[in-house]
């Protein structure tokens, strides 16, 4: 008798961790759970060159960045022997993280000091992955932690025409990327830019 392997990953859809496991097929079993949040608190900062200096010049400014200082929370868990609802009847629940930014810019972008937060948690659930023996491959645990990041690197001195809304998403997904090395069960895809 040949065996044909599951894959453990949907080759349609790779980002979703929801699909392409070997589940049990009913609403009640054992249920993997995935919470995460994120909170990032920042400021720019210049680099100066201290040899355009002096008494009666100001150093010339290099470059800025914005100093990020961000705490990444994980919590996964695993549930034996319940049963959840969800509108569709399978149980399973796929929530993106949501981030909210707060700002001193009003152009939308980052500003030279604010904060970004998660206002929605981001949740997986659904049942567990298990191995040909039965047992659960899903990880357990909680990850907490605090990361120093720099982002937002620009020669010269801050100019704001150059942070609006538009450059926002793309260096909270680097954030988000550099997150996911320090916690590895974060999950960067999970988080709605």
């Amino acid at each position: 008798m040949a065996y044909n392997p599951i894959p453990i990953s949907d080759s349609v859809n790779p980002t979703n961790p929801n699909v392409g496991y070997s589940v049990e097929p009913s609403a009640t079993g054992d249920w993997y759970v995935h919470l995460q949040t994120v909170d990032l608190m920042y400021i720019r900062r210049n680099v100066q060159d201290h040899v355009t200096s002096s008494v009666v010049a100001a150093p010339t400014t290099t470059s800025n960045y914005l100093d990020v200082q961000a705490v990444v929370q994980t919590q996964d868990e695993v549930h034996y022997d319940v049963a959840f609802s969800s509108l569709d009847g399978s149980g399973e629940l796929f929530q993106s993280q949501t981030l909210q930014i707060q700002t001193d810019n009003v152009s939308g972008g980052f500003g030279e000091k604010g904060s970004v937060s998660t206002s929605a948690m981001g949740i997986i659930r659904r049942k567990v992955r298990k191995d040909a023996q039965g047992n659960i491959l899903d990880p357990t645990g909680i990850c907490t932690e605090s990361v120093s990041l720099v982002l937002d690197q620009m020669p010269g001195a801050y100019d704001e025409s150059f942070d609006t809304s538009a450059t926002v998403n793309g260096i909270l997904a680097q954030a988000m990327g550099q997150l996911a090395e320090s916690c590895p069960e974060f999950k960067a895809t999970l988080v709605d830019l």
